[in-house]
């Protein structure tokens, strides 16, 4: 369930400029929109060319419903058959958020201080990483709804926090901070769609006191958000 590579015996492969790499491994963040769900698809059929085009649906069809718990809330039918069917005619090639210049074999084990090691040695982690790579793992966690911080940059450019601390100018901070708070409303819309699901199921109408009961949300806006979106996706 990831990109695959020939290391013909190699305990890693490297490259200068950087490659592809796609993996759909279970991480413990819930899938949070369509549109997410939509890439998954096309990261899917991506890496196994050929699938059954009936055991994709039916896959897909178990991931979109909540019960899975695997996404914030259940899509209809219809629209994931349409969608999967949609992916597999079209045979896009996914968008890669950010190149890789490492891969190590997953055969061989290498414990994660030799990695950073091999990191170091081979990118030369010594040096200043460049600004439009670190806008771009700015980019990557906020598109990933991954809280951003000095720590989470420098793990995410394979470096230190020393070296990643010049980048965090005022003028930075402050964009951060914008985006830290549009990944915590998206989060709290997320949850409170998730309620909704739960309230609506007996198909009993949407109450904000019931709504602010159960998810803890004590801001009315994202709750109003919360609400237009989940009826805009009906």
């Amino acid at each position: 369930m990831e990109s695959s590579f020939r290391f013909h015996g190699k305990k890693f492969l490297f490259y200068p400029k950087g490659v592809k790499y796609y993996t759909l491994y279970r991480t413990t963040r819930k899938i949070n929109s369509f549109n997410e769900l939509k890439y998954i698809a096309e990261k899917f059929i991506y890496l196994n060319p050929g699938f059954n085009p009936d055991t994709m649906l039916r896959l897909f069809l178990e991931l979109s419903d909540r019960s899975s718990g695997h996404i914030i809330r259940t899509y209809g039918e219809k629209r994931v058959e349409m969608m999967v069917y949609d992916v597999l005619d079209q045979k896009k090639v996914p968008y890669c958020a950010r190149l890789r210049k490492i891969i190590f074999n997953p055969s061989k084990k290498i414990d994660r201080k030799t990695k950073m090691k091999i990191v170091g040695e081979l990118i030369n982690t010594k040096e200043k990483p460049k600004k439009q790579h670190l806008d771009g793992i700015v980019q990557e966690l906020w598109s990933e709804n991954i809280k951003i911080t000095v720590s989470k940059v420098a793990e995410k450019a394979n470096t230190s926090r020393y070296l990643v601390n010049w980048y965090f100018n005022d003028k930075k901070k402050k964009e951060i901070s914008d985006l830290n708070e549009m990944i915590r409303e998206t989060y709290l819309i997320s949850k409170a769609i998730e309620a909704i699901d739960f309230l609506t199921e007996g198909g009993n109408d949407v109450k904000m006191r019931h709504l602010k009961k159960i998810t803890s949300i004590r801001d009315y806006s994202i709750l109003k958000k919360a609400v237009k979106k989940y009826e805009d996706a009906i």
